[in-house]
């Protein structure tokens, strides 16, 4: 029986996240059972002492096998967690164990503050990794206001509650400088925890308890530096329940299963909104405002403490300054960069040129290929070299170029321009475009293409829609397009015409009888005749399969006919005679003169034509004596119509 691999490798992957899911969920119910325990043996100082130390020690032991079951992406952190924890441990051994052993109370300060204090520093360097780990490259803006609300709110706290209290106490100085150290330490795991849970993503179930951490820490402290300010002693009070919970939540925090993508996510560099900024600028103006309000108290502690805490506030407003100025610069420079690279990738031209002055701004890559020289290098734009007027040799006219005509605030626009480029004439499309400023023009914006290869592509395709494909004449659509312009001048001057309608005799015939391919070499052969036998003006095409139509401009009399029909006699004849193809060409030709008194359609002559041809062909059918070229001209009213 087999099975499938990957389903079981998912299945345990399954399992295994649901026995780590279980793990956090068994320690809260171990710390929970320890907070109880430690409220029932209230009055029993050894027993209280050794489960709270206890408790610390499943903090320890939690972050360690966190580490072990979820395999963070940045354990040195939580390694760094564990060691502060552990120093905790051994600081409560010192301070609440031992004196508990003896029968005495807790001191404060006594000699594990030491050890205390190593705690936090390692605890701290533990957020500080963790928050390296997952900040943008090297934005530390976030790290540096959470330091300047930090610094703001203990500096508050010390003058309205800690300096108060300990100007009556009986501490030492040594004392009285811990008591408002600790809270001060408090306030910057809170800091960091806190900017390490916003931008956290999933991940923030593993951080959400780390926040409470040292939260509990800080109220935790702060109760018991007051209390011991105050002359209040008394162990198993309300403040070790707050240690109690803080060390609930760190182990919470190591054991989540979500703990192991704290470091995945990272984070977007920091920007500050302007609240952030008059929130940061009001922080910063609270330090010395407290300094001024003690000094004119008259106290002595406050001054010292308040001009160390303004000292280090203006350090870190300075470098926050300096990195909201270095975040503008590089949005600046990227901004820049970014547009830098947008007009670089696209196939036009352009080039940004001072209104007042005419000198390049800026010019991308691809107007210096189109234009075969670099325009930035070019000063004014009546400088500009290799551009002329569209099929001549002169110059373009520098008072015409769009760009001067867009420095005087308009748009401008041209396709009659060419540049000279590698002995190549190569057509351009310019557009210049006025930017203001208010109502001043300052820059003005020059984009250009090169249509060469677009109007070719046209050209092609307008041959491609009027040219016949076999004989290269026009078609149908170019005959009719071309004959009507000049049916239009002639009848406007009053100029003579004939229109002849040609067909190629025998053409099935010869298809049948030699294949389409001889066939279609008569079509060629009689279409050279023709253009042989035309003027430049005169337009000839192709509307049929077998049929031609020529249009004779300036030719409005029988003799111009006649003296047209007998050139085209001696050319087919002398092709019949040396080709040595097996057929020989046949034409009828029929004739109509243009109507100078009466409207006269291109569809009219024709048809009028096409009947003469019929006629031709019925008239001389079976008679040779024209020879190969047949033609019959149909008169108009004011002359006997049929007449040959």
């Amino acid at each position: 029986m087999f099975t499938d691999a990957s389903s079981g490798t998912a299945a345990g992957e399954d399992s295994g996240l649901r026995k780590r899911a279980r793990v956090w969920i068994w320690y809260v119910g171990v710390s929970l059972a320890l907070l109880a325990a430690y409220a029932a043996t209230a009055g029993h100082g050894l027993t209280q002492a050794i489960i709270f130390t206890g408790s610390s020690l499943a903090a320890v032991v939690a972050i360690l096998v966190g580490i072990h079951l979820n395999r963070p992406t940045s354990p040195e952190a939580w390694y760094l967690l564990a060691a502060g924890q552990a120093a905790y441990v051994v600081g409560n051994v010192g301070w609440y164990v031992a004196a508990a052993a003896q029968g005495r109370p807790t001191a404060f300060p006594s000699p594990a503050v030491d050890v205390f204090l190593a705690s936090y520093v390692l605890s701290g360097l533990a957020l500080l990794q963790l928050i390296r780990a997952r900040r943008a490259g090297g934005d530390w803006s976030a790290l540096l206001d959470a330091l300047i609300v930090t610094i703001a709110f203990t500096s508050a706290n010390f003058v309205l509650v800690v300096a108060p209290l300990l100007g009556a106490s009986q501490l030492s100085w040594h004392g009285q400088l811990l008591a408002g150290v600790y809270p001060f330490l408090d306030m910057i795991f809170l800091a960091l925890a806190t900017r390490l849970f916003f931008g956290a993503g999933s991940s923030r179930r593993a951080l959400a308890p780390l926040a409470a951490w040292a939260a509990a820490l800080l109220l935790a402290d702060l109760a018991y530096g007051l209390r011991q300010v105050r002359g209040v002693t008394g162990d198993g009070d309300w403040p070790f329940y707050g240690y109690l919970l803080s060390f609930l939540f760190v182990g919470v925090a190591a054991l989540h299963p979500t703990m192991r993508n704290v470091t995945a996510h990272r984070e977007r560099a920091d920007e500050a909104g302007r609240a952030r900024l008059v929130a940061l600028g009001l922080c910063g103006l609270a330090v010395p405002a407290l300094v001024v309000d003690s000094v004119r108290h008259g106290e002595q502690i406050e001054p010292v403490v308040l001009a160390c805490a303004s000292a280090v506030m203006f350090v870190l407003l300075m470098l926050r300054v300096g990195d909201l100025l270095a975040k503008i610069v590089a949005a600046a420079r990227r901004e820049q960069g970014r547009l830098q690279q947008f007009l670089e990738a696209i196939p036009i031209g352009v080039d940004v040129r001072d209104a007042g002055t005419g000198r390049s701004v800026y010019a991308n890559q691809v107007a210096g290929r189109i234009l075969g020289y670099d325009p930035g290098r070019v000063h004014s734009p009546a400088e500009l070299p290799h551009l002329y007027t569209s099929g001549t040799g002169e110059p373009y006219p520098p008072e015409q170029l769009p760009v001067s005509q867009a420095r005087q605030g308009h748009v401008a626009a041209v396709e009659d321009m060419e540049v000279d480029r590698e002995a190549q004439r190569r057509q351009l499309r310019v557009v210049a475009t006025p930017i203001r400023d208010g109502a001043q023009v300052s820059y003005v914006l020059t984009a250009f293409t090169d249509i060469t290869d677009e109007r070719r592509m046209a050209e092609e395709l307008r041959q491609l829609a009027v040219i016949d494909e076999l004989t290269g004449v026009n078609n149908r659509r170019g005959f009719l397009l071309a004959a009507r312009q000049e049916l239009a001048l002639a009848e406007q001057a009053r100029r003579p015409g004939v229109l002849l309608f040609v067909d190629l005799d025998g053409l099935k015939i010869i298809n049948d009888s030699y294949g389409h391919g001889v066939g279609d070499h008569a079509l060629e052969s009689t279409s050279k005749l023709l253009q042989a036998n035309i003027r430049r003006r005169d337009v000839l095409g192709r509307i049929g399969g077998d049929e031609f139509c020529v249009l004779l401009t300036e030719a409005g009399r029988d003799a111009d006919v006649d003296l047209w029909a007998g050139r085209l006699r001696e050319q087919v004849t002398r092709h019949n005679e040396t080709s040595r193809q097996p057929y020989r060409l046949a034409l009828t030709v029929g004739a109509t003169f243009i109507d100078q008194d009466a409207p006269n359609t291109i569809e009219d002559l024709i048809a009028r034509a096409d009947a003469a041809m019929y006629q031709a062909r019925e008239r001389y059918n079976g008679r040779d004596f024209q020879g190969p070229v047949r033609i019959l001209r149909l008169i108009q009213d004011t002359r006997p119509t049929g007449t040959p």
